[in-house]
């Protein structure tokens, strides 16, 4: 049997990052310990709570926040000879400047300098472009938690937004805003709060989109209706994606391409839009008749239910990792 093991950041509040590394844990093929970030500011591969021989591994996963990789020396890996991998959700800001212009191309010079074997993303898109440009890369897409984002009876209306207030999202927002449809920015709320929050809505947006203008232009498009603001849908779906339909909302989504591996489907599982007067037409007619829009929420959840939930996506890491060591 393959044995892995899985660093991970040490969270320090509720995270659905969390929810995924107990979903591993529960496989008897892995270990999981969160990283002593002391230990990799100087280059070690170090368990914070309790010693951990890496040779006693055929893999070894390190998932922690990008940044302390970048700024690490080479990791020390010793008489380590297995597979060596780097696990991350934010890879797609080496192709897309939906947060951090600076982070474009960032990843793989990391990789090469930390000696990784082979990176897990979370689009399918970005696992692409790794691979062309000769980085070894699988895809596992994010998730989430079921105990905590379900389907409940009751009235549902409007439409919830919530999370990192993106450039783009801003933007989708204000194009739902202006049309006068019934939008509400959620506060932020604990983790293990919002599902019960997601639940009184009929629609939550996923938005991941890229802005066509270039990053010294968008200071002028707070000066542009906001459904006239170019855009192209962008690399990868976010979690919110998973944890609204899991809640029983009808995602609203930029029309990427992960979504269709996904297997969601235009008025069928979503709402897909490719530009913003897209999404404002179409968010309006589904408003129009919230009883289809319910209906294609309560088909999101059982697809994401059935299909995407942080267990399903342990599963595929151990896969891939089975895969890459061929076992």
């Amino acid at each position: 049997m393959m044995r892995a093991l899985v660093l991970h950041h040490p969270y320090t509040y509720p995270r659905f990052e969390q929810d995924f590394m107990d979903r591993i844990a529960e496989l008897p093929e892995f270990d999981v310990a969160p990283a002593d970030l002391s230990a990799l500011q100087v280059g070690e591969l170090v368990a914070a709570e309790r010693s951990v021989t890496l040779t006693n591994y055929d893999a070894v996963v390190v998932f922690v926040a990008f940044n302390r990789l970048r700024a690490a020396p080479a990791l020390g890996w010793g008489a380590f000879s297995g597979l060596r991998v780097l696990m991350d959700h934010d890879i797609i800001q080496n192709y897309s400047d939906i947060f951090d212009p600076t982070l474009r191309g960032a990843w793989p010079p990391v990789f090469y300098r930390h000696g990784f074997d082979a990176i897990i993303t979370s689009g399918a898109e970005v696992q692409a472009r790794l691979n062309d440009e000769g980085v070894a890369a699988d895809w596992v897409a994010k998730g989430f938690e079921p105990t905590r984002f379900r389907p409940v009876t009751g009235a549902r209306q409007g439409v919830a937004t919530y999370g990192s207030a993106y450039l783009c999202r801003q933007i989708a927002e204000r194009a739902a805003v202006d049309a006068g449809l019934p939008l509400t920015r959620l506060p932020m709320v604990p983790y293990f709060e919002l599902g019960a929050h997601l639940a009184r809505f009929l629609a939550c947006m996923a938005i991941s989109s890229d802005l066509v203008a270039s990053v010294e232009q968008r200071d002028r498009l707070a000066h542009t209706p906001a459904r006239d603001v170019p855009m192209r849908p962008g690399l990868e779906p976010m979690a919110k994606l998973f944890e609204g339909a899991g809640a029983g909302c009808c995602p609203i989504v930029d029309d990427m391409a992960d979504l269709r591996a996904l297997g969601f489907r235009d008025g069928e599982t979503a709402l897909t839009f490719s530009t913003h007067a897209e999404l404002v037409d179409k968010l309006r007619a589904g408003l129009e008749t919230p009883e289809k829009l319910q209906a294609t929420g309560a088909a999101a959840a059982a697809l994401v239910h059935a299909q995407h939930t942080w267990g399903h996506r342990a599963n595929a890491l151990r896969d891939a990792l089975m895969r890459r060591l061929a076992f």
